[in-house]
């Protein structure tokens, strides 16, 4: 649930300007619609009711729960189970998942076998970052058999296993470009949960790089993060490492061994100011990873900014903008747009266009890949399903793109994921793809990877 973040002259106007007066707008007139309520319409209770699950469903939450709040204070309306749950779903949609794990219990205090309060506490829970709590609470409603309430814990906990951040996940993946560049990686992610409502984990990890003309060569990282709610609609993520590169024999490009140790960085702070927007900013910095890189010690720092809106129940848009720079002195300028079509159901799809503009300072320095003036236009679609215990995904794209002083070429990608949830507690999943696209790797070259991995909760 998460959003993630690369010519002789510096990036032109029309793109560094532009993107930042367009970045500047949306998050302007998210902001203003931070906090701003609509008053109810008049009419009696039943109208009141009414309003308040048809703000809900609207995703108009801070709407929602003033609306319920108005209802149930009238007289009777507190034995109305239902809209007590709608409060609850009102408030967890609008990140208060304290607020609504209190009111999901209230109701289980009344009635014990309410399977919606059950669930739904659960999953407040899981979002609160209350993992183990949360997860003990959705394994007891599922243990109730081959019940409505069991088949809708049992998705929440097969979407957790997938989706979310476990206590324990383990993964190992390889990835290839058309260049022999391989890359290999095993690491593994614990997760616990620290002063209630943070999440803090230890990542250790080792990478394998290999390619012809080149020796083996290795990097050991000792990573850590941190997961925080710092108020109903802000969340921080921050993960900092250290990276060992080694090899046993020199690399050509600087006639001596790899013998580097690197620290590096990522983190992103998530803001929802209002109903239907996401803003995020971001920063990090990271070691370039193709073997001329690596020998020169070459790290690229970025900040991002990236605003999401949902337009309605089917459509959203998104623009997002990296700043980076190389300790070579080079810099570059990314913008990326996108309008998504979605339609939920037994099968969830998404469709739509994306164009991308990424411009270098100075173009092909040597070592990794920096077009001048690069476009690239066109379309991604995905669709995702699932069953009882297992997930599908399946993600494709295709775009035209042109760096400056080449001719445009049509490339394409298709990449898709299995998770198989094999026992209560735990899912193994299995990932592959391939990309024609320059934009997935730091070389320029075509991507095709594959990964398993293995996640937990307890």
């Amino acid at each position: 649930m998460r959003l993630h973040r690369t010519a002789a002259l510096p990036c032109p106007l029309p793109l560094r300007h532009g993107a930042i007066a367009a970045l500047a707008f949306l998050v302007l007139f998210a902001f203003q619609g931070a906090g701003t309520v609509r008053a109810a319409e008049p009419g009696g209770a039943t109208a009141l009711r009414g309003q308040a699950f048809a703000a809900l469903w609207n995703e108009d939450t801070p709407r929602a729960i003033d609306l319920f709040r108005a209802y149930l204070a009238g007289p009777g309306a507190d034995s109305d189970l239902e809209a007590r749950r709608g409060l609850a779903l009102a408030c967890s949609w609008d990140g208060r998942q304290a607020e609504a794990a209190s009111l999901y219990r209230a109701v289980l205090v009344e009635v014990a076998t309410d399977g919606d309060a059950q669930v739904g506490l659960g999953r407040a829970l899981l979002w609160d970052n209350r993992l183990r709590e949360g997860w003990r609470t959705l394994r007891t409603a599922e243990a109730a058999g081959e019940t409505a309430t069991a088949r809708a814990a049992g998705d929440v906990m097969l979407t957790a296993l997938d989706e979310y951040t476990p206590p324990l996940s383990i993964a190992l993946g390889s990835t290839w470009d058309s260049d022999d560049l391989r890359i290999t990686r095993l690491g593994a992610t614990g997760t616990v949960s620290v002063g209630g409502d943070n999440l803090l984990q230890i990542m250790p990890a080792q990478t394998w790089y290999r390619q012809p003309g080149q020796p083996d060569a290795r990097a050991l990282r000792l990573g850590a993060g941190l997961v925080a709610g710092l108020a109903p609609r802000w969340t921080l993520h921050a993960y900092g490492w250290v990276d060992r590169f080694a090899s046993e024999e020199p690399l050509p490009a600087t006639g001596s061994e790899l013998d580097w140790n690197h620290g590096g960085g990522d983190a992103w702070l998530t803001w929802l100011p209002a109903p239907r927007w996401r803003l995020d900013f971001g920063a990090g910095s990271q070691a370039v990873e193709t073997y001329a890189a690596l020998g020169s010690h070459l790290v690229r720092r970025q900040g991002s900014l990236s605003v999401e809106h949902r337009l309605s129940r089917r459509w959203s848009a998104g623009l997002a903008g990296i700043a980076g720079d190389y300790t070579d002195g080079n810099r570059s300028d990314r913008l990326t747009a996108r309008a998504t079509w979605r339609h939920d159901g037994a099968w969830i799809w998404q469709a739509g266009p994306v164009l991308t503009l990424l411009d270098f300072r100075t173009p092909y320095p040597g070592g990794y890949w920096a077009p001048a003036d690069m476009r690239s236009a066109g379309l991604e679609a995905a669709v995702r399903t699932r069953g009882r215990v297992v997930t599908w995904k399946l993600s494709g794209s295709v775009a035209r793109e042109k760096e400056a002083d080449s001719d445009a070429i049509t490339v394409g990608g298709v990449s898709g994921r299995v998770g198989w949830r094999f026992a209560r507690d735990w899912l193994a999943g299995l990932e592959g793809g391939y990309s024609q696209s320059s934009l997935t790797s730091a070389s320029g070259y075509h991507r095709t990877s594959i990964s398993l991995d293995v996640r937990a909760y307890f």
